[in-house]
């Protein structure tokens, strides 16, 4: 993987740690389904992870193909990236000790992640500019 692409991987994987621990924390106020919860954005968040290097890997390898192909390619990968969320959706409505909401929050990690950093950059720029 390119040093750049990787570099902003890990950045976001990092997030993606430190967002899964503030909702845990959180999640500390609903006392009876708290476990629960955790075990929802771990494994949400693993996914979130897995998901954007697969991303990550996906657009790498298209960049180097023709248009067609890098269109059919990266067609079918969405496909997996999107089968992988709703298996992992069902494993957590079907079992009892995964909260789904938990689950869906780690699952959109990445998005919230991504988000907020590029929040903070544009008013770091900000200030900067002034």
């Amino acid at each position: 993987m390119d040093v750049k692409v990787q570099q902003e991987v890990n950045e976001v994987t990092k997030g993606i740690v430190i967002y899964a621990v503030i909702v845990g924390i959180i999640s500390i106020v609903v006392p009876k389904e708290t476990i629960h919860i955790i075990l929802g954005v771990v494994f949400g968040s693993i996914i979130a992870i897995l998901n954007f290097r697969l991303l990550a890997l996906t657009m790498e390898k298209a960049v180097k193909m023709p248009p067609g192909k890098a269109q059919a390619y990266t067609s079918i990968k969405y496909l997996v990236r999107m089968f992988i969320v709703a298996v992992v959706i069902f494993v957590s409505v079907k079992n009892p000790n995964i909260n789904v909401i938990g689950t869906i929050l780690g699952l959109i990690s990445t998005q919230i992640v991504i988000f907020i950093k590029k929040l903070l950059i544009s008013k770091i720029q900000r200030k900067e500019v002034k």
